[in-house]
């Protein structure tokens, strides 16, 4: 008989969440020694190792460990859902969330508060990357839920859309073209541009160009959306961006001006992708969308 307690799963989520013990200890606020006995427990319970180890002490799931993980949320949800009332609004459970770093700040903030105001004895864990960690976060099962831009995100999982956005121009404030109601990609491509040079996003922009048959001159390529304005902002150059926060200002205070692009150019639609089939998933997709014109820069 397979024996195994709700502690022994509650870890081994954990972990899998975390991407390692020591993280997963300091999360659920015990010993990584307990961390560790639990899942060499259920290893053993399961008679089949549920994660590979790696020399940077980080770990990954195996394919039986992406599975049990899926159950294991489920088998928690459950035994949270024992505690409750039939009549009782409220969930209980832990879910995790994976965000594309842009989009992170201007959306999982009201999504998450706003859950957590209806459901409070709900967990949340919520995790930030680039778009590929975001699609490899859905992929390995550390999330069960990913805020993504929908050209990265994974065909086959059903998603919902909470927003469009469509690109546009930045432009320093002092810039010939920042007088300009709107601006072509043909003037853009004539100046340096500063590249958010990451997976995706990288080919989404420069793709932009290149269906005009326009070849943009990458004057600097960057690594965040907040370096890209703050460049802009100081005459390093222009650049195309999709998510616009609220006030044309870098970090430092300086204006930057935002126009529209002349050329008729699909919108960026932000999605909520759902990998996992759980009650606690189901309800965070369904509360988003029935939220979605509240959210973030949808506001």
């Amino acid at each position: 008989m397979i024996t195994f307690s709700l502690r022994q799963l509650e870890y081994f989520v954990a972990t899998a969440e975390h991407g390692g013990v020591n993280a997963a200890a300091r999360a659920r606020h015990v010993s990584q020694p307990s961390v560790s006995q639990a899942i060499a427990e259920l290893e053993r319970s399961l008679g089949t190792p549920l994660f590979r180890r790696q020399a940077s002490r980080r770990v990954e799931l195996t394919d039986a460990g992406l599975e049990v993980l899926q159950q294991a949320r489920q088998l928690l949800a459950q035994a949270a859902a024992l505690g409750r009332q039939p009549e009782a609004a409220s969930l209980r459970g832990q879910l995790s969330l994976s965000c594309f770093q842009d989009l992170a700040p201007y959306y999982a903030p009201r999504l998450l508060a706003g859950f957590r105001r209806q459901h409070p004895e709900v967990e949340l864990t919520l995790l930030e990357g680039d778009l590929a960690s975001v699609q490899r976060a859905l992929r390995s099962g550390k999330a069960e839920l990913a805020l993504t831009y929908e050209l990265a995100s994974e065909p086959q999982l059903p998603r919902q859309v909470l927003d469009e956005l469509p690109p546009y121009a930045l432009l320093p404030a002092g810039h010939p073209l920042a007088a300009q109601a709107v601006v072509s990609l043909q003037q853009l491509a004539a100046e340096p541009l500063i590249l958010e040079d990451m997976p995706h996003s990288r080919e989404y922009l420069l793709s932009l160009f290149w269906q005009q048959q326009l070849t943009p001159r990458v004057a600097q390529a960057v690594q965040s959306f907040e370096m890209q304005r703050g460049l802009v902002a100081h005459g390093c150059g222009v650049a195309l961006a999709c998510m616009r926060p609220a006030g044309d200002h870098s970090y430092d205070g300086v204006a930057i001006v935002c126009r529209p692009l002349a050329e008729a150019l699909p919108p960026q639609r932000v999605v909520l992708v759902q990998a996992a089939d759980s009650p606690l998933a189901s309800a965070f997709t369904q509360w988003a969308t029935s939220h979605a014109a509240n959210l973030g820069a949808a506001a």
